[in-house]
């Protein structure tokens, strides 16, 4: 900071950066640096630095929700001035009411990857089953979106776990509720809903081979994971 950019009390005998009217300490009169007074190395410092102004992870999701409910609003009062044979308005709104829940779960659960993608998966499972029945309920989402998303969950799971060297008591806790909705399965097939079981069977097969592993060589993990989670 040049010295014509500093002023300087004879009351106080300090150097003000900038300039001002008076002493912030006395409240005295100010007046140029004398040529014999040396300025401080620290002079060019800016006494109070700009902080930059993030917003927070609470306001980022007030903000969130009123988008969400701002649009849902407009897109529900748009479903009511149209057509009923308008299916899109709906599925529209369920693209904004799932947007709205990952925006809340990655807030919330994004130090955990594992935990994130195993939300965001049961997330896509209940929305594409969902999307099955309101056009018409064909199947696919029985037949081969469940299947696959759980089988791709669990492999991303185990690879995670690799990867980051976790403890099987860290990570074996959603391999325990992957394997219970694999047979889940097993519902839509009873009932008629699911055309073609072979995708389901092979992935619930997979799953209970894999928990078999778990009980048979890594049953005091599993008993330290579950009595963790669940209390037992």
């Amino acid at each position: 900071m040049e010295r014509n950019n500093m002023c300087f009390c004879p009351k106080c005998k300090i150097v003000i950066r900038g300039r001002k009217a008076n002493c912030p300490l006395c409240m005295g009169q100010i007046s140029d640096v004398p040529d014999d007074v040396q300025v401080p190395e620290t002079a060019g410092i800016k006494a109070f630095p700009v902080i930059e102004h993030r917003i927070s992870s609470f306001t980022f999701i007030r903000i969130a929700t009123f988008v969400f409910l701002a649009l849902e609003i407009s897109f529900g009062a748009l479903q009511r001035l149209l057509p009923e044979d308008m299916p899109w308005v709906g599925l529209t709104m369920l693209g904004i009411f799932v947007g709205w829940l990952d925006v809340l779960v990655v807030m919330y659960i994004r130090s955990n990857i594992i935990k994130l993608l195993t939300v965001e998966a049961y997330v896509a499972v209940a929305v594409n089953i969902y999307v099955d029945h309101m056009t018409g309920l064909h199947g696919w989402s029985y037949s081969w979106v469940v299947p696959a998303l759980l089988l791709g969950l669990g492999v991303i799971t185990v690879a995670i776990a690799l990867l980051t060297n976790l403890r099987p008591s860290e990570y074996v806790t959603y391999i325990v509720v992957n394997t219970a909705a694999s047979l889940l399965q097993y519902i839509p097939i009873r009932l008629g809903l699911n055309p073609l079981e072979l995708p389901a069977v092979i992935v619930t097969t997979v799953y209970l081979i894999f928990m078999a592993g778990m009980i048979v060589f890594r049953f005091r993990d599993l008993k330290t994971a579950l009595g963790r989670r669940f209390s037992v």
